[in-house]
């Protein structure tokens, strides 16, 4: 479930930031965005086209090593990738959770409701930058954060367990 969380929230990110083409650049190295041809792996060449009926994404933990379209043509097109493991630290301990009493690190949790970069965090806080990485290293120490690269980035949000600690349930 983290990974599935993780990776739609760097996909809306890319899609955010960059619009669509961001989007399907974000897939590599899975998948290859050549303009207008979405290059997926599979054990046959076949041809998919969308004629207007757009592409539903789907990451899942249950798809392994290729995505899987569906085949049928009068139907919607709907692509099931493997989402990317999420990085996460082990459930934490005590002593994990102890550092992270306080103001600022309470902040910091809560800007994480969304895919940040460690700039965007530093400035929207305010802190350095490198106090900015710190708090999420903390954070990520605990289980309560995950980092993902995407493209030549560094994304930071929420794990499912940082999600309910922020927010209950």
């Amino acid at each position: 479930m983290a990974a599935v969380e993780t990776d739609r929230a760097i996909r809306l990110r890319a899609l955010r930031d960059r619009g669509a083409e961001g989007l399907l650049t974000s897939l590599r190295p899975l998948m290859q965005w050549e303009p207008p041809v979405l290059e997926t792996p599979y054990p046959e060449r076949r041809d998919l086209y969308l004629d207007g009926r757009g592409l539903c994404l789907v990451p899942s933990r249950f798809c392994w090593r290729m995505p899987v379209a569906l085949a049928d043509p009068l139907l919607p097109q709907v692509l099931v990738y493997p989402a990317a493991p999420a990085e996460t630290a082990s459930d934490g301990d005590l002593r994990a959770l102890a550092p992270l009493l306080g103001r600022t690190r309470a902040r910091v949790l809560a800007a994480l409701d969304g895919a940040v970069t460690t700039s965007e965090l530093a400035a929207a806080l305010p802190v350095s930058a490198s106090s900015a990485s710190e708090h999420v290293a903390v954070l990520r120490t605990a289980g309560l954060a995950v980092t993902r690269r995407a493209d030549n980035r560094v994304l930071h949000l929420l794990s499912p367990l940082g999600r309910r600690l922020l927010h209950g349930g």
